[in-house]
């Protein structure tokens, strides 16, 4: 029974030590290319990519900071190499007219974009995102008041070509958890 034991204590160690690692993949069927990933798109971070102007559609409830769904047009204008002023102009779902305006500012020491937004409502919004991933910048913006209640929001700027980005936004009421706000899509004219 020993000797037994042995020999498969010296088969499993033979099996589990050989070179698997060295195999080589098994290849692909006859006529057919190995499969390759798509390439991902990646835009070069800073102001360039926001100048400009873009038409958006934003879906979402109304909150302390937003009359809900809307539409219109938001124009980056450079201010300098790595500022740019902001204007949105639209309407909201009831046929209303607003306009928000604001400054964004890039730092490409520390890949952040930040965003100092004066809202339809009266609110201002300052919010900073890491735009260390060529794919997306996540923002947060400070605490602020809107009327009794202190606001959060965080935006998730998924960057998906030169010409279009998406902003998913979610807000935090007085220290309470985050919820989804609303979706926004925009593309560029």
């Amino acid at each position: 029974m020993t000797l037994r034991m042995l020999a498969l204590f010296v088969a499993a160690v033979t099996v589990l030590t050989s070179p698997v690692a060295a195999q080589e993949p098994p290849a692909p069927p006859a006529g057919r290319k190995p499969r390759v990933s798509p390439p991902q798109p990646q835009q070069a971070q800073g102001v360039d990519y926001f100048a400009g102007a873009w038409t958006f559609t934003w879906v979402g409830r109304e909150s302390p900071l937003s009359a809900g769904p809307r539409e219109g047009t938001l124009t980056y204008a450079r201010t300098g190499t790595s500022a740019l002023e902001l204007r949105a102009e639209g309407r909201i779902d009831g046929g209303a007219a607003f306009t928000e305006t604001g400054t964004a500012e890039w730092n490409a020491d520390k890949k952040t974009m930040t965003w100092v937004e004066r809202l339809s409502t009266g609110v201002e919004l300052r919010s900073i995102g890491d735009w260390s991933s060529p794919i997306g910048i996540r923002a947060e913006s400070e605490p602020v008041k809107a009327g009794s209640q202190t606001i959060r929001v965080r935006r998730l700027y998924s960057i998906l070509s030169a010409q279009s980005y998406r902003v998913t936004e979610e807000i935090s009421v007085n220290g309470g958890p985050y919820q989804r706000l609303g979706d926004g899509r925009f593309q560029k004219r």
